[in-house]
Protein backbone atom coordinates (compact mmCIF):
# COMPACT_ATOMS: atom_id res chain seq x y z
CA UNK A 1 0.00 0.00 0.00
CA UNK A 2 1.21 3.56 -0.83
CA UNK A 3 0.20 6.89 -0.08
CA UNK A 4 1.27 10.26 -1.17
CA UNK A 5 2.10 13.83 0.05
CA UNK A 6 3.64 16.42 -2.59
CA UNK A 7 5.55 19.74 -2.34
CA UNK A 8 7.62 20.48 -5.46
CA UNK A 9 11.42 22.08 -5.19
CA UNK A 10 14.84 21.98 -7.25
CA UNK A 11 17.20 18.97 -6.57
CA UNK A 12 19.12 21.08 -4.04
CA UNK A 13 15.77 21.29 -1.83
CA UNK A 14 14.63 17.77 -2.23
CA UNK A 15 18.41 16.91 -0.51
CA UNK A 16 17.47 19.65 2.05
CA UNK A 17 14.03 18.40 2.58
CA UNK A 18 15.31 14.47 2.91
CA UNK A 19 18.07 15.43 5.75
CA UNK A 20 15.38 17.65 8.05
CA UNK A 21 13.02 15.21 8.08
CA UNK A 22 15.97 12.70 8.88
CA UNK A 23 17.15 15.54 12.00
CA UNK A 24 13.76 15.84 13.09
CA UNK A 25 13.40 12.28 13.41
CA UNK A 26 16.33 11.80 15.43
CA UNK A 27 15.31 15.02 17.53
CA UNK A 28 12.02 13.32 18.37
CA UNK A 29 13.92 10.55 19.78
CA UNK A 30 13.59 8.11 16.96
CA UNK A 31 16.35 5.78 15.23
CA UNK A 32 15.69 6.10 11.58
CA UNK A 33 17.79 5.03 8.81
CA UNK A 34 17.86 7.13 5.20
CA UNK A 35 18.93 6.33 1.96
CA UNK A 36 19.36 9.72 0.30
CA UNK A 37 20.90 10.31 -3.32
CA UNK A 38 19.76 7.75 -5.86
CA UNK A 39 18.59 4.68 -4.57
CA UNK A 40 15.40 2.74 -5.80
CA UNK A 41 14.32 5.33 -8.46
CA UNK A 42 13.84 8.11 -5.95
CA UNK A 43 15.79 10.78 -4.28
CA UNK A 44 15.60 9.38 -0.55
CA UNK A 45 14.23 6.25 1.19
CA UNK A 46 13.46 7.08 4.80
CA UNK A 47 12.28 4.56 7.66
CA UNK A 48 11.23 6.50 11.12
CA UNK A 49 12.76 3.49 12.93
CA UNK A 50 15.09 0.66 12.71
CA UNK A 51 16.22 -1.94 15.13
CA UNK A 52 19.45 -3.66 13.70
CA UNK A 53 20.37 -7.05 14.93
CA UNK A 54 23.35 -8.70 14.11
CA UNK A 55 22.83 -11.47 11.83
CA UNK A 56 24.94 -14.44 9.53
CA UNK A 57 25.86 -13.18 5.89
CA UNK A 58 23.66 -15.82 4.17
CA UNK A 59 20.75 -14.71 6.03
CA UNK A 60 21.32 -10.86 5.33
CA UNK A 61 17.95 -8.53 3.74
CA UNK A 62 16.40 -11.96 4.30
CA UNK A 63 12.09 -11.55 4.65
CA UNK A 64 9.22 -13.98 5.53
CA UNK A 65 7.46 -10.93 4.63
CA UNK A 66 6.85 -10.13 0.93
CA UNK A 67 6.22 -6.11 1.48
CA UNK A 68 9.08 -5.41 4.10
CA UNK A 69 11.74 -3.13 3.67
CA UNK A 70 14.55 -4.04 5.18
CA UNK A 71 18.15 -1.70 6.21
CA UNK A 72 21.52 -3.57 6.50
CA UNK A 73 24.81 -3.92 5.57
CA UNK A 74 27.60 -6.58 5.49
CA UNK A 75 30.95 -5.28 7.08
CA UNK A 76 34.54 -5.99 5.17
CA UNK A 77 35.41 -6.78 8.52
CA UNK A 78 32.99 -7.37 11.22
CA UNK A 79 29.57 -8.92 12.12
CA UNK A 80 26.92 -8.20 9.83
CA UNK A 81 23.54 -6.56 10.72
CA UNK A 82 19.88 -5.76 9.26
CA UNK A 83 16.46 -4.19 10.46
CA UNK A 84 13.23 -4.03 8.76
CA UNK A 85 11.15 -1.23 8.91
CA UNK A 86 7.26 -0.70 9.77
CA UNK A 87 7.20 1.68 6.62
CA UNK A 88 8.92 3.58 4.72
CA UNK A 89 9.10 7.24 2.89
CA UNK A 90 10.22 7.90 -0.35
CA UNK A 91 10.99 11.20 -1.90
CA UNK A 92 10.03 11.20 -5.84
CA UNK A 93 12.24 13.87 -8.52
CA UNK A 94 8.73 15.92 -8.52
CA UNK A 95 8.91 16.80 -4.77
CA UNK A 96 6.35 14.01 -4.23
CA UNK A 97 6.40 11.86 -0.56
CA UNK A 98 5.23 8.70 -0.99
CA UNK A 99 4.79 5.83 2.19
CA UNK A 100 4.95 1.75 1.10
CA UNK A 101 5.33 -1.26 3.63
CA UNK A 102 3.21 -3.03 5.93
CA UNK A 103 2.24 0.37 8.21
CA UNK A 104 1.48 2.60 5.74
CA UNK A 105 -1.73 3.83 6.03
CA UNK A 106 -2.49 2.94 9.70
CA UNK A 107 -3.23 6.20 11.87
CA UNK A 108 -2.02 4.10 14.89
CA UNK A 109 1.15 3.13 13.61
CA UNK A 110 3.48 5.39 15.06
CA UNK A 111 6.19 4.92 12.54
CA UNK A 112 3.28 5.88 10.08
CA UNK A 113 2.61 9.01 12.53
CA UNK A 114 6.85 9.63 13.27
CA UNK A 115 7.20 9.59 8.87
CA UNK A 116 4.23 12.16 8.38
CA UNK A 117 4.92 14.63 10.99
CA UNK A 118 9.01 14.71 10.21
CA UNK A 119 8.01 15.26 6.13
CA UNK A 120 5.29 17.72 7.31
CA UNK A 121 8.55 19.64 8.90
CA UNK A 122 11.03 19.31 6.72
CA UNK A 123 8.50 20.54 4.26
CA UNK A 124 8.16 23.93 6.07
CA UNK A 125 11.98 23.99 6.82
CA UNK A 126 14.00 23.98 4.36
CA UNK A 127 17.11 23.88 6.76
CA UNK A 128 18.06 21.31 8.95
CA UNK A 129 17.85 22.91 11.74
CA UNK A 130 16.28 20.26 13.75
CA UNK A 131 19.90 19.01 14.95
CA UNK A 132 22.35 21.33 17.15
CA UNK A 133 25.47 21.60 14.49
CA UNK A 134 27.90 18.70 14.49
CA UNK A 135 30.72 19.41 17.24
CA UNK A 136 34.08 19.73 15.16
CA UNK A 137 35.63 16.17 15.40
CA UNK A 138 39.67 16.58 16.39
CA UNK A 139 40.64 14.05 13.79
CA UNK A 140 44.17 12.48 13.56
CA UNK A 141 46.50 12.39 10.93
CA UNK A 142 46.38 8.93 9.59
CA UNK A 143 49.49 6.59 9.17
CA UNK A 144 51.01 7.95 6.29
CA UNK A 145 53.95 5.70 7.09
CA UNK A 146 52.83 2.94 7.06
CA UNK A 147 49.91 3.46 3.98
CA UNK A 148 53.30 4.16 1.96
CA UNK A 149 55.35 1.05 3.01
CA UNK A 150 52.33 -0.76 1.71
CA UNK A 151 52.10 0.91 -1.68
CA UNK A 152 55.78 -0.13 -2.26
CA UNK A 153 55.03 -3.91 -1.08
CA UNK A 154 51.85 -3.76 -3.38
CA UNK A 155 54.57 -2.78 -6.15
CA UNK A 156 56.45 -5.79 -5.23
CA UNK A 157 54.42 -8.08 -5.14
CA UNK A 158 52.82 -6.77 -8.26
CA UNK A 159 56.47 -7.13 -9.72
CA UNK A 160 56.34 -10.51 -8.78
CA UNK A 161 53.69 -11.72 -10.63
CA UNK A 162 51.24 -11.81 -6.80
CA UNK A 163 49.28 -9.64 -8.10
CA UNK A 164 48.36 -7.15 -11.00
CA UNK A 165 46.43 -4.63 -8.39
CA UNK A 166 45.22 -3.65 -5.02
CA UNK A 167 43.21 -1.12 -2.91
CA UNK A 168 44.79 -0.04 0.61
CA UNK A 169 43.32 1.76 2.91
CA UNK A 170 44.10 3.90 6.02
CA UNK A 171 41.89 4.30 8.95
CA UNK A 172 41.56 8.17 10.74
CA UNK A 173 40.29 8.54 13.98
CA UNK A 174 38.50 10.88 16.47
CA UNK A 175 36.44 10.67 19.72
CA UNK A 176 33.24 12.18 20.19
CA UNK A 177 33.00 14.70 23.17
CA UNK A 178 30.28 13.39 24.64
CA UNK A 179 30.32 14.12 28.28
CA UNK A 180 30.24 10.89 30.69
CA UNK A 181 28.02 11.94 33.82
CA UNK A 182 24.73 9.95 34.49
CA UNK A 183 22.67 12.80 32.40
CA UNK A 184 23.98 12.33 29.39
CA UNK A 185 22.77 9.33 26.89
CA UNK A 186 25.91 8.38 25.27
CA UNK A 187 24.08 6.60 22.58
CA UNK A 188 21.58 9.27 22.15
CA UNK A 189 24.36 11.92 21.33
CA UNK A 190 26.18 9.79 19.44
CA UNK A 191 23.27 9.37 16.73
CA UNK A 192 22.24 13.08 17.24
CA UNK A 193 26.22 14.00 16.17
CA UNK A 194 26.18 11.24 13.63
CA UNK A 195 22.97 12.31 11.97
CA UNK A 196 23.85 16.27 12.25
CA UNK A 197 27.37 15.52 10.74
CA UNK A 198 25.54 13.54 8.05
CA UNK A 199 22.98 15.64 7.01
CA UNK A 200 25.42 18.93 6.54
CA UNK A 201 27.22 17.19 4.57
CA UNK A 202 24.70 15.42 2.55
CA UNK A 203 23.32 18.72 2.00
CA UNK A 204 27.02 20.11 1.13
CA UNK A 205 28.44 17.96 -1.38
CA UNK A 206 25.01 15.15 -2.78
CA UNK A 207 26.92 12.56 -2.70
CA UNK A 208 25.11 9.89 -5.33
CA UNK A 209 24.96 6.73 -2.10
CA UNK A 210 24.27 8.33 0.74
CA UNK A 211 23.64 6.04 3.85
CA UNK A 212 22.30 6.46 7.40
CA UNK A 213 22.06 3.93 9.95
CA UNK A 214 21.48 3.75 13.39
CA UNK A 215 23.42 1.21 14.66
CA UNK A 216 22.82 -0.32 18.26
CA UNK A 217 26.38 0.82 20.13
CA UNK A 218 25.63 -1.62 23.15
CA UNK A 219 25.36 -4.64 20.77
CA UNK A 220 28.50 -3.56 18.71
CA UNK A 221 26.64 -2.35 15.97
CA UNK A 222 28.25 0.77 14.94
CA UNK A 223 26.29 3.98 13.70
CA UNK A 224 26.81 4.31 10.03
CA UNK A 225 26.78 7.41 8.16
CA UNK A 226 28.32 7.31 4.33
CA UNK A 227 28.88 9.76 2.08
CA UNK A 228 29.61 6.67 -0.71
CA UNK A 229 29.46 7.93 -4.38
CA UNK A 230 29.62 4.61 -5.53
CA UNK A 231 26.84 1.46 -6.47
CA UNK A 232 27.40 -2.39 -5.19
CA UNK A 233 24.80 -3.75 -6.28
CA UNK A 234 21.52 -2.87 -8.02
CA UNK A 235 18.87 -5.61 -8.70
CA UNK A 236 15.80 -5.33 -9.61
CA UNK A 237 14.11 -8.55 -10.14
CA UNK A 238 16.53 -11.03 -12.65
CA UNK A 239 18.45 -7.96 -13.97
CA UNK A 240 21.96 -6.85 -11.49
CA UNK A 241 24.30 -3.95 -12.11
CA UNK A 242 27.76 -3.37 -10.64
CA UNK A 243 29.07 -0.02 -10.84
CA UNK A 244 32.93 0.23 -9.89
CA UNK A 245 35.00 3.20 -8.92
CA UNK A 246 38.51 2.89 -10.31
CA UNK A 247 40.24 6.07 -11.04
CA UNK A 248 40.44 9.57 -9.09
CA UNK A 249 42.00 12.63 -9.33
CA UNK A 250 41.23 16.06 -7.23
CA UNK A 251 37.69 17.96 -8.29
CA UNK A 252 40.09 20.94 -8.77
CA UNK A 253 41.85 19.24 -11.79
CA UNK A 254 40.43 18.86 -15.50
CA UNK A 255 38.42 15.87 -15.87
CA UNK A 256 39.80 15.01 -19.06
CA UNK A 257 43.37 14.02 -17.04
CA UNK A 258 41.82 10.88 -15.77
CA UNK A 259 40.74 9.77 -19.60
CA UNK A 260 44.95 10.53 -20.45
CA UNK A 261 45.76 8.51 -17.41
CA UNK A 262 47.34 5.27 -18.59
CA UNK A 263 47.40 4.17 -14.79
CA UNK A 264 43.90 5.14 -13.86
CA UNK A 265 42.37 3.24 -17.02
CA UNK A 266 44.59 0.54 -16.27
CA UNK A 267 42.93 0.25 -12.63
CA UNK A 268 39.74 0.88 -13.97
CA UNK A 269 39.36 -2.04 -16.74
CA UNK A 270 41.12 -4.51 -14.76
CA UNK A 271 38.64 -4.11 -12.00
CA UNK A 272 36.08 -4.34 -15.01
CA UNK A 273 37.15 -7.65 -15.38
CA UNK A 274 36.98 -8.77 -11.90
CA UNK A 275 33.58 -7.87 -11.72
CA UNK A 276 32.78 -9.73 -15.10
CA UNK A 277 34.18 -12.90 -13.15
CA UNK A 278 32.27 -11.91 -9.93
CA UNK A 279 28.70 -11.74 -11.53
CA UNK A 280 29.51 -14.74 -13.83
CA UNK A 281 29.82 -17.16 -11.12
CA UNK A 282 25.84 -16.28 -10.22
CA UNK A 283 24.63 -14.98 -13.73
CA UNK A 284 22.77 -16.89 -16.63
CA UNK A 285 25.37 -18.02 -19.15
CA UNK A 286 26.16 -15.19 -22.21
CA UNK A 287 24.35 -12.80 -19.96
CA UNK A 288 27.40 -10.54 -18.40
CA UNK A 289 28.24 -7.47 -20.21
CA UNK A 290 29.92 -4.04 -20.16
CA UNK A 291 27.39 -1.46 -20.64
CA UNK A 292 29.60 1.61 -19.83
CA UNK A 293 33.19 1.74 -19.69
CA UNK A 294 35.38 4.61 -18.54
CA UNK A 295 32.99 7.31 -17.45
CA UNK A 296 34.52 10.52 -15.96
CA UNK A 297 32.48 11.77 -13.48
CA UNK A 298 32.24 13.87 -10.13
CA UNK A 299 32.03 13.16 -6.24
CA UNK A 300 32.56 14.61 -3.45
CA UNK A 301 36.16 16.40 -3.65
CA UNK A 302 37.14 14.46 -6.21
CA UNK A 303 36.40 13.41 -10.13
CA UNK A 304 36.53 9.15 -10.81
CA UNK A 305 36.50 6.80 -13.69
CA UNK A 306 33.02 4.95 -13.57
CA UNK A 307 32.12 1.25 -15.73
CA UNK A 308 29.00 -0.56 -15.48
CA UNK A 309 28.60 -4.04 -15.87
CA UNK A 310 25.52 -5.97 -16.11
CA UNK A 311 23.97 -9.33 -15.90
CA UNK A 312 20.67 -11.39 -15.89
CA UNK A 313 20.32 -13.80 -12.63
CA UNK A 314 18.39 -17.44 -12.01
CA UNK A 315 14.75 -16.66 -10.54
CA UNK A 316 15.79 -18.20 -7.49
CA UNK A 317 18.99 -16.76 -6.61
CA UNK A 318 18.51 -14.63 -2.96
CA UNK A 319 19.93 -12.06 -2.20
CA UNK A 320 22.70 -12.91 0.29
CA UNK A 321 23.62 -15.42 -2.76
CA UNK A 322 24.65 -12.88 -4.99
CA UNK A 323 26.22 -10.18 -1.95
CA UNK A 324 28.53 -13.59 -1.00
CA UNK A 325 29.22 -14.02 -4.69
CA UNK A 326 30.52 -10.56 -4.94
CA UNK A 327 31.69 -9.51 -2.19
CA UNK A 328 33.88 -7.46 -1.07
CA UNK A 329 33.23 -5.23 -3.70
CA UNK A 330 35.95 -5.71 -6.18
CA UNK A 331 37.19 -2.30 -6.53
CA UNK A 332 37.99 -2.21 -2.65
CA UNK A 333 39.81 -5.99 -3.43
CA UNK A 334 42.82 -6.30 -6.24
CA UNK A 335 42.90 -8.71 -8.72
CA UNK A 336 43.34 -11.59 -8.53
CA UNK A 337 41.48 -11.36 -5.89
CA UNK A 338 41.63 -13.74 -3.06
CA UNK A 339 45.65 -13.18 -3.54
CA UNK A 340 44.87 -9.56 -3.01
CA UNK A 341 42.58 -10.14 0.28
CA UNK A 342 45.46 -11.59 2.00
CA UNK A 343 47.86 -9.40 1.58
CA UNK A 344 45.59 -6.71 2.10
CA UNK A 345 45.60 -8.24 5.70
CA UNK A 346 49.25 -8.48 5.92
CA UNK A 347 50.03 -4.51 5.06
CA UNK A 348 47.35 -2.70 6.25
CA UNK A 349 47.91 -1.91 9.94
CA UNK A 350 44.25 -2.23 11.51
CA UNK A 351 41.05 -4.29 10.52
CA UNK A 352 38.51 -2.14 7.82
CA UNK A 353 35.65 -2.53 10.20
CA UNK A 354 32.37 -0.96 7.70
CA UNK A 355 34.85 0.59 5.50
CA UNK A 356 35.30 -0.94 1.92
CA UNK A 357 31.76 -3.26 2.73
CA UNK A 358 28.28 -2.27 1.41
CA UNK A 359 25.45 -0.79 2.96
CA UNK A 360 22.05 -0.26 1.59
CA UNK A 361 18.59 -1.67 1.60
CA UNK A 362 15.95 -4.87 -0.03
CA UNK A 363 12.01 -4.74 -0.84
CA UNK A 364 10.98 -7.87 -2.48
CA UNK A 365 13.56 -8.93 -4.59
CA UNK A 366 15.02 -5.36 -5.27
CA UNK A 367 18.27 -5.24 -3.68
CA UNK A 368 20.66 -2.02 -3.71
CA UNK A 369 24.09 -1.87 -1.98
CA UNK A 370 26.58 1.16 -2.01
CA UNK A 371 30.48 0.41 -1.94
CA UNK A 372 30.74 1.52 1.93
CA UNK A 373 33.53 3.92 0.96
CA UNK A 374 33.90 8.01 2.35
CA UNK A 375 31.85 6.40 5.55
CA UNK A 376 31.96 7.65 8.97
CA UNK A 377 31.75 4.70 11.72
CA UNK A 378 30.53 5.71 15.35
CA UNK A 379 31.19 3.10 17.95
CA UNK A 380 31.35 2.69 21.20
CA UNK A 381 34.59 1.41 23.05
CA UNK A 382 33.92 -1.70 25.53
CA UNK A 383 36.17 -0.18 28.42
CA UNK A 384 35.44 3.39 28.48
CA UNK A 385 32.31 3.64 27.22
CA UNK A 386 33.32 6.63 25.18
CA UNK A 387 32.35 6.76 21.79
CA UNK A 388 34.95 6.62 18.41
CA UNK A 389 34.59 8.21 14.95
CA UNK A 390 36.68 6.07 12.41
CA UNK A 391 36.65 6.39 8.46
CA UNK A 392 38.60 4.35 6.58
CA UNK A 393 39.98 5.69 3.01
CA UNK A 394 41.81 3.88 0.23
CA UNK A 395 42.98 3.86 -3.31
CA UNK A 396 43.91 1.06 -6.20
CA UNK A 397 47.47 0.92 -6.83
CA UNK A 398 49.15 -0.06 -9.54
CA UNK A 399 53.07 -1.14 -10.70
CA UNK A 400 52.72 2.89 -11.73
CA UNK A 401 51.69 3.99 -8.23
CA UNK A 402 53.67 6.42 -6.24
CA UNK A 403 53.44 6.51 -2.36
CA UNK A 404 53.61 10.55 -2.52
CA UNK A 405 50.77 10.35 -5.31
CA UNK A 406 48.69 7.65 -3.35
CA UNK A 407 48.86 9.78 -0.25
CA UNK A 408 47.36 12.58 -2.25
CA UNK A 409 44.53 10.90 -3.86
CA UNK A 410 44.22 9.89 0.25
CA UNK A 411 43.68 13.47 1.63
CA UNK A 412 41.80 14.66 -1.36
CA UNK A 413 39.05 11.49 -0.77
CA UNK A 414 39.12 12.20 2.60
CA UNK A 415 38.35 15.93 3.14
CA UNK A 416 35.04 15.87 2.83
CA UNK A 417 34.60 13.75 5.82
CA UNK A 418 37.66 15.49 8.07
CA UNK A 419 37.18 19.16 6.82
CA UNK A 420 35.28 21.08 9.02
CA UNK A 421 32.40 21.95 6.70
Amino acid sequence: MSTRSTSSGSAADLTSRATSALARLIAAGHRPAALIGSWFGYRAVLAANVELSACKPAELFSSSAPDSWIFGFRPYSGTSAHGAAACVALLADDGSWHFDGPGTGDPLNPDFQALQEAITYSNENARDDALSAASPLEWDQGDRVRHQLAVESCKEAIAAGEVYQTCISTRFHAELNAELDPDVDVDNAALAHAGAWFSSRVARYRPARAAFLPGNLDAGIPILASLSPEEFLIRSGATVTETPIKGTIPADHSPDELLRSDKDIAENIMIVDLVRHDLGQVAKTGTVKVTDLLSVRPAPGVWHLFSTVSAELPDQLSHAELIAACFPPASVTGTPKLRAIELLREWEPEPRGAHCGAIGASHGDALELNVAIRTAEYAKDPNSGRVRVEAGIGGGITIGSTPEGEWAEIEAKAAPLLLES
